[in-house]
């Protein structure tokens, strides 16, 4: 490296090389994709990230770049093999006095952020001052990977998306130059970057997001549940799901989730307080259970429901329902309600998933989208249910899935939607993740996954919508972009790639939208 770079700098069989070289993908394609760059580079500062990339130009050939920010990337495409390289934002902008902060403008308030941060990070500043925003779950996910696959989460149908809030982008493009974009300059750049093949159209650094204030919506609420996992109560509440996922007068009011994880995770990663008082308050039937360090050695069903308000009356009704959904020998779930006056800052922090993964194994995943309004009548919960029940009875197989309901007229899921950004499939009605983790089992695992995904094509929807986040198979976009987008939008992105990429700089990996010829 030339003598202008004072960030760090990892070769493959030095020390510190391993450790940086992992990512969340590495334990299942680490050896299949060859997810060993030439060299890893952690920029100190914006100079640092210039300087890479001139260099990368400037070679004979010039050498592909892999971006990361926090590495979540479920197919790997934060990483690159032996012959390309990665910038790892990680350490980049953290630390810095000036990188996160409030902007007050015409009446409305903005953050600028880099996108190193956290999640969790981000949630402690926006609790301190007041505000909240739609994100995701996981308090390990960096902001840059996060905004750039659209910020999909609890509040998607009360605000939509984390990515339909962002109102300025600063990247560092492939000649070196700091450029900026926004829905008025740099129109087809904003739009690339939102939705449109992540890390593949130069360095995004910082972004500006407009957030919200808690104090326009005073008398929200948030429920959390616990069940022990039986196929029957899992059933009654996919038939909830299926039921709002059809209502197209549904109000905008009402997020909620249903989850199930397998045996041997903690329920301190969920709980919306601190592990003493998920002690105190875990009933005697599950205290008599197996509990080692409140790891629960039984499938569980998790929910999350949020009412958030907006002026009108709140209506008990599907949070009574959720309730009683139960079925089984343990009917009566453990219930966690937001207390009386919690500001949405608080109550979207319960929501953070605390693990940095859900298991320690392999993995077969699966995130699908579909706009279909009649799950209620073709028969989907039964089927889903007895897909997660296989699981659950397989050895060597560990489940994790989350189904949640974006659909209705009054979803800022759907009235968000805009030419402006290219996230993928905006009529959903439901999004789901069925990913099988496996330990000695990736046989089992494939197989079912197989099951799943061709039961899914008549259950859930025949077009088979997957999400940039929640990636899986293959790799190769040029083969499977008609799943991460519609044609229109496709060519658009490969218009867009072929002005702001037109060497290939950002082309470390298959998985990205090839530009246009």
């Amino acid at each position: 490296m030339s003598f202008g770079f004072s960030g760090n700098v990892f070769k493959p069989d030095t020390t510190g090389y391993e450790e940086a070289n992992k990512i969340y993908a590495s334990s299942t394609y680490g050896m299949e994709r060859d997810m060993n760059p030439g060299l890893i580079y952690q920029p100190a500062n914006i100079a640092d990230i210039q300087e890479v990339l001139t260099i990368a130009n400037g070679s004979n050939p010039f050498t592909p770049i892999a971006i990361r920010t926090g590495g979540h990337q479920y197919s790997g495409a934060s990483s690159t093999n032996p012959q390309g390289i990665q910038l790892d934002l990680q350490p980049t902008f953290q630390d810095k006095a000036n990188d996160l902060q409030l902007i007050h403008k015409d009446g409305k308030v903005f953050i600028r952020s880099s996108v190193s941060w956290k999640l969790q990070d981000l949630y402690k500043f926006l609790l301190k001052h007041g505000y909240f925003l739609p994100t995701g779950q996981c308090i390990t996910v960096c902001l840059g990977g996060h905004v750039q696959t659209g910020g999909y989460g609890m509040l998607g149908r009360s605000f939509g998306l984390l990515g339909d809030y962002i109102t300025k982008l600063e990247i560092v493009d492939h000649t070196s130059t700091q450029v900026t974009a926004s829905k008025t300059s740099n129109q087809d750049l904003f739009y690339g970057f939102l939705g449109g093949s992540p890390g593949n159209l130069g360095v995004l650094t910082h972004f500006t997001v407009e957030v919200q204030d808690d104090k326009n919506y005073q008398g929200s609420k948030g429920m959390w549940l616990l069940y022990l996992y039986n196929q029957e109560t899992l059933k009654n509440l996919l038939d909830i799901v299926a039921e709002k996922a059809g209502d197209a007068n549904f109000e905008r009011n009402y997020d909620f989730n249903v989850n199930v994880y397998s045996e041997s995770i903690s329920l301190g990663q969920f709980f919306p307080a601190t592990d003493e008082e998920l002690r105190r308050e875990l009933p005697d039937e599950i205290q008599n259970l197996d509990l080692d360090d409140l790891t629960l050695k039984v499938p569980i069903i998790v929910v999350y429901a949020q009412w958030v308000s907006f002026g009108n009356a709140y209506d008990p009704a599907l949070f009574e329902r959720l309730k009683n959904a139960g079925a089984g020998w343990l009917p009566i779930p453990l219930v966690r309600n937001s207390a009386p006056g919690d500001p949405m800052s608080k109550i979207t922090s319960n929501w953070l998933f605390k693990g940095d993964r859900e298991f320690p194994y392999p993995y077969v995943k699966h995130t699908g989208s579909t706009n279909s309004t009649n799950l209620s009548s073709n028969g989907w919960s039964e089927w889903f249910s007895g897909q997660i029940e296989k699981v659950t009875q397989t050895e060597g197989l560990f489940i994790s899935s989350q189904i949640q309901v974006y659909g209705g007229n009054n979803s800022m899921f759907w009235k968000n939607a805009s030419d402006a950004t290219a996230y993928s499939w905006r009529d959903a009605t439901v999004v789901g993740t069925w990913d099988v983790f496996y330990d000695n089992a990736q046989a089992a695992a494939e197989a079912w996954q197989k099951e799943t995904a061709a039961g899914a094509l008549t259950y859930f929807d025949s077009n088979e919508r997957r999400l940039l986040w929640g990636s899986y198979g293959n790799w190769d976009m040029a083969q499977v972009w008609q799943h991460y987008y519609d044609q229109t939008t496709y060519q658009k992105l490969q218009q867009i790639r072929k002005t702001h990429d037109p060497k290939g700089l950002f082309t470390a990996n298959p998985f990205c939208v090839q530009a246009a010829k």
